[in-house]
């Protein structure tokens, strides 16, 4: 390198410099403003429930603003991070989610709230509702339907015996990564992994790691602390599992096939605000009859609601007679919009049972 390039290089790190120190003074600032915000929600009373709306409104403008040259796909994540830093300046955000450390609801829910929210692990669905139904966190994370089983049935019975409401949802793919200390995948001797996800790398591993001793764990987390603690080892996981252990991506992408999709669903006490781009999804309940559900649907294609899905499953409560069909429906459109308030006000008169799981912004 010339002496002119190593100025120029000199100058630009400089400027960089100069950059870096305008961005944690932006932080700074940001952060006052979120604790005045904060400050005076807490003397209007405001609830500290979860809701979508306002950060929505910020990601969207973000995204329509951009950063010059900046990547427009890397924006979005650095926001929900300074997002969730800033409201955790009150106190962290507590997030249940249904299954162990690392499991997609776990992703799905650090996809969303970032790294400074506090998240509570739940053996099932109905134990995450519940830690939000005494108040213990403030939103919940359930997974509600998957690319490999479809709507999920024990979200949706879960959901349809709770009081939280749907106010947000978010997606995530499974991916699985080879993991350890250095980053580093040629000195690894030996590597720990769950069923699943030794099953899904099968191939990878034989072609890759030949000589590598494959050793049982019983979850992707104590896989991941066992090789934290093992020179030359590594662990099979996901990037949450990887963050929680202190590890690095030695290879990026190790299943055999692409990985599970999973759409989840974000709860809370408090219904979400109209955005004029909304979905709503109920459940009915009806009788077991010819032209049941026929009729049920009828006030929502009189008043041109766009149905968006729609699944059913057998539903028969001790003590009653007959069998009757649950059917978990999505739409377009927000429970306060008038064409649906007359439609659902006339579909209780049809059925057995109408029960709004909530309203949240849609995708697009």
């Amino acid at each position: 390198m010339t002496q002119d390039q190593e100025r120029e290089l000199a100058r630009l790190r400089k400027e960089l410099d100069e950059v870096d120190d305008a961005i944690l003074d932006a932080l700074g600032r940001r952060a006052a403003l979120s604790k005045q915000v904060s400050a005076l929600r807490q003397k209007e009373g405001a609830s500290r429930a979860y809701s979508p709306v306002r950060e929505r409104q910020i990601i969207e403008r973000i995204e329509q603003k951009g950063a010059g040259d900046f990547p427009k796909r890397g924006l979005v994540p650095v926001f929900r991070e300074i997002l969730a830093a800033c409201t955790a300046l009150e106190a962290p955000l507590r997030v249940a989610y249904e299954g162990p450390p690392g499991s997609l609801a776990h992703e799905a829910a650090r996809k969303r709230f970032g790294g400074s929210a506090e998240y509570l692990a739940c053996e099932g669905p109905r134990a995450a509702l519940e830690l939000v139904a005494r108040e213990h966190a403030d939103t919940a994370v359930l997974i509600l339907e998957s690319s490999k089983e479809g709507l999920l049935q024990p979200a949706l019975d879960a959901l349809a015996e709770s009081e939280l409401k749907i106010v947000d949802e978010v997606e995530t793919d499974a991916r699985i990564h080879l993991l350890n200390a250095t980053g580093n995948a040629q000195n690894v001797e030996k590597v720990y992994a769950a069923p699943a996800e030794r099953a899904a790398a099968a191939r990878f591993l034989a072609n890759n790691l030949p000589r590598a001793q494959i050793l049982d764990t019983r979850t992707p987390a104590m896989a991941a602390q066992l090789a934290a603690e093992d020179h030359g080892a590594a662990a099979l996981g996901g990037g949450t599992i990887a963050e929680l252990f202190g590890l690095q991506i030695a290879r990026g992408n190790v299943a055999d096939e692409s990985g599970e999709h999973v759409r989840c669903a974000i709860l809370s006490p408090r219904p979400s605000a109209r955005t004029g781009h909304d979905t709503t999804a109920f459940v009915i309940t009806l009788d077991d009859s010819p032209g049941a559900l026929l009729r049920a649907l009828k006030p929502l294609a009189d008043r041109d609601l766009n149905l968006r899905r729609i699944q059913s499953r057998p539903r028969t409560r001790p003590g009653e007679d007959g069998r009757a069909y649950r059917f978990f429906i999505e739409l377009a459109g927000h429970v306060t919009d008038r064409a649906l308030v007359t439609a659902l006000d006339e579909i209780k008169r049809l059925v057995r049972q109408v029960k709004i799981l909530g309203s949240y912004p849609s995708k697009s």
